[in-house]
């Protein structure tokens, strides 16, 4: 059955039985284990689900002495670190309980199969690992109580879940057996092996789901993953740092496949992308931004969500980016910039494929809605039960 998909091979026999037994003008009797596997395969392929999306979290609160009494002070990002853990306190008192709040009221009030969150789910900053294991505790806790009993909460690693003397450790003790604990009570299977970043994949129905931890995965085996699988309906990858550059002038490397290692992997996987119309989540940026790329093998989008509720995030969503061209930054920004031409070079990797463009600094909440057909992410800005875009992702 080469080149064939084997639910569409086994839908296409019984259609043929089917007609087979019209013609003849008499009920022949199919094979009970050959119906059950048909309906097994007609539902997977027509599986709909939805998704409670968050974006970073930045758990946090103040005082500072909750989560970070043994805070190293020689830390060279010390006042900037500080000025975060305020941030985060302040936000975490009233704004962020607001939204999440408005997150579980909709997945209450609609079906929802399970929560995901896009990394840098805490602060971290703890340098005591007790300390950073217990944020991360108090941190789960806290978001999964609102929402439904017993709903999957699925979270990707981000650079603030393991910053920290120790926390790297800390965390992956941990993210991996509450993944596979979380993967297992969505999936309603047994893994069939230990669950360990940086790369975790996993079946949903009918689409393949790969977490990545984006420091670390390896482009070309995302890619084998996908190529393996090639009877997956809608391909997800969920990663905290996003695969697209982000036009922004620092910290434009620190990404997905950003490492000048990777320019071959990077194209293979944005080939793969366009080939299977897959579809990046990530995070990170503290930004909405939406991209879809189009080429001649096909097409993909990215979307980046952000949860990051401060007093300066814009309380509309309009954006300050809504087309191709508006995503380089203008010249202005870059007078100072010393390492110019390697900006450009990765932007312009993906700016020739950019056909729809979007981003705000604005901060909500968001819904995935997956049928057979379609993927759409609903942004629901600030704590809004009301969405203010959607987007096609499918």
């Amino acid at each position: 059955m080469k080149n064939i998909e084997r639910r569409d091979f086994i839908i296409g026999s019984l259609t043929s039985l089917g007609s087979l037994a019209f013609l003849n003008g008499r009920c022949d009797t199919i094979s009970s284990a050959l119906v059950d596997e048909i309906k097994k395969a007609s539902d997977l392929n027509s599986v709909a689900y939805n998704v409670a999306v968050l974006g970073d979290t930045h758990y946090d609160t103040a005082p500072e002495t909750v989560y970070h009494a043994h805070y190293d002070e020689s830390n060279i990002h010390a006042k900037i670190q500080h000025a975060e853990f305020k941030r985060n306190g302040e936000m975490w008192r009233e704004r962020c309980p607001r939204l999440l709040a408005s997150s579980a009221a909709l997945a209450h009030e609609n079906k929802t199969d399970f929560i995901l969150q896009l990394g840098d789910i805490i602060q971290g900053d703890c340098d005591h690992i007790p300390t950073h294991q217990k944020m991360l505790d108090d941190c789960i806790k806290m978001l999964k109580k609102p929402y439904p009993d017993n709903m999957p909460f699925l979270t990707v690693v981000g650079n603030h879940d393991f910053r920290g003397k120790g926390a790297r450790k800390a965390y992956f003790d941990f993210a991996h057996p509450f993944m596979a604990k979380e993967i297992e009570k969505l999936t309603g299977e047994k893994l069939d092996k230990q669950l360990t970043y940086p790369i975790i994949s996993f079946r949903k129905g009918p689409d393949i789901w790969i977490f990545c931890d984006f420091e670390k995965a390896n482009l070309n085996k995302i890619c084998d993953i996908i190529d393996a699988d090639s009877t997956a309906r809608h391909v997800f990858i969920v990663t905290h740092g996003p695969f697209t550059t982000y036009a922004n002038t620092k910290s434009y490397r620190w990404r997905l496949g950003g490492s000048p290692r990777a320019l071959k992997s990077r194209q293979r996987l944005f080939d793969t992308l366009s080939k299977r119309r897959g579809i990046v989540l990530s995070g990170h940026t503290h930004s909405t931004t939406y991209y879809r790329f189009e080429n001649s093998l096909g097409s993909f989008c990215e979307f980046t969500g952000n949860s990051v509720w401060t007093e300066r995030s814009p309380l509309t969503a309009t954006p300050n980016s809504s087309t191709p061209e508006q995503y380089v930054p203008a010249e202005r920004f870059l007078e100072k910039m010393r390492n110019k031409e390697d900006f450009h070079s990765e932007i312009n990797f993906f700016k020739p494929s950019l056909k729809e463009y979007y981003e705000t600094r604005a901060a909500g909440h968001y819904r995935l809605k997956v049928t057979e057909n379609s993927v759409e992410m609903e942004f629901y800005l600030c704590d809004s039960r009301t969405p203010d875009r959607v987007f096609k992702l499918k």
